[in-house]
């Protein structure tokens, strides 16, 4: 099965999406957010890459028998550490960093941060920004620098949320794309259109489908996440 976008052409609206930008995306479980970002991040566009599981999907979807990066093979295009100390030792360009139990706290998210942000031209996928910011006050430091100094180093965050109420404004301010599938509570809502000045993002979408912004954008755009084998 393969998945692709289909948006509506506008020549005054920009598509496109560099490494040097910070992309956003917001929506509930099951609207089509992670198979946006698993397939975009998978392609040659994107040569290094690191994901930080802290929702345990590796396991998931081995104990499912479903390949834990759609597109990809283990060990040949990507590899899966376990303890931050292993990442010096990764030999592939793209990583699967799933956390242990012991490492799920907030000063390995920040080490693990700052890997990212010494090791450059690195595009960090987090599956559930929830998970590092666990309220809208509390940031890693390192994160932070990524947000605010990491486009110069070419290191950049692709974040999921489900709660974009729950996050800190450092992020959303600092991101120039966004992709916002159905957001279930207003506060959610609110907060996109308050940080971005879109007031289409309260309007809720249909499953499968999302609102695309760029700064620089008249305005966002309604698109398709399409599923086809």
């Amino acid at each position: 099965m393969r998945e692709f976008c289909q948006m509506s052409k506008n020549q005054n609206q920009s598509q496109e999406i560099t490494r040097s930008e910070h992309v956003f995306i917001g929506g509930g479980t099951g609207s089509g957010k992670s198979a946006l970002v698993e397939v975009y991040l998978a392609g040659e566009n994107y040569p290094y890459v690191v994901k930080i599981d802290t929702k345990g999907e590796y396991f998931e979807r081995t104990a499912a028998g479903l390949p834990p990066w759609k597109g990809l093979v283990e060990g040949e295009d990507y590899e899966v550490i376990f303890k931050l100390k292993d990442l010096e030792r990764a030999t592939k360009n793209k990583i699967i960093y799933c956390p242990d139990y012991d490492e799920q706290e907030f000063e390995y998210y920040d080490a693990f941060f700052k890997w990212c942000y010494e090791r450059q031209n690195t595009t960090i996928w987090i599956d559930e920004l929830m998970s590092i910011c666990d309220n809208p006050h509390r940031i890693p430091r390192m994160l932070k620098a990524i947000y605010t100094r990491g486009r110069s180093r070419q290191t950049t965050c692709w974040a999921l949320s489900q709660r974009s109420s729950e996050i800190p404004n450092i992020i959303l301010s600092n991101t120039q794309v966004f992709f916002i599938f159905q957001m279930n509570l207003e506060a959610d809502r609110i907060k996109l259109v308050k940080m971005t000045d879109q007031k289409e993002f309260m309007i809720k979408p249909e499953k499968y489908h999302f609102w695309f912004f760029k700064l620089g954008n008249n305005k966002p755009v309604l698109a398709t996440l399409k599923l086809r084998e």
